[in-house]
């Protein structure tokens, strides 16, 4: 099979007789080809794992943020289902059709205070 990149970087590194042992051992398992490939292969899921966990934390008070606002727009619109159900329910005891009183209730005050 040949190598698509070559690699021209030496890294060294020393382990023990037994390390070495496990090495090959966890190349069987992985199928790699060398204990180098095996250590190239833990290195840059190492680095891929790092910048996904910087990724998330860059993330997380973002998620926060947005659902917290979703919270907020929702409120807002059981306020607002609340009070047309209110004009709703007064149109039909009105006779003008209107529905609409001549005094606000707290809630359409404070909606309105926020407009």
């Amino acid at each position: 099979m040949a190598v698509l990149k070559p690699r021209e970087r030496l890294v060294y590194f020393r382990i023990s007789e037994d390390e070495f042992h496990q090495f090959l051992g966890v190349c069987e398992q992985e199928g790699a080809r060398s204990v180098s490939d095996l250590a190239r292969s833990a290195v840059q899921r190492l680095i891929t794992d790092g910048n996904r966990e910087k990724e998330e934390r860059e993330l997380a008070p973002k998620v926060q943020m947005l659902e917290k606002l979703i919270g907020e727009l929702t409120a807002q619109v059981q306020l607002l289902a609340t009070l047309l159900q209110r004009q709703n329910d007064g149109a039909g005891s009105n006779a003008s059709g209107f529905g609409h009183s001549s005094t606000m209730n707290s809630a359409e005050q404070c909606l309105c205070e926020e407009e």
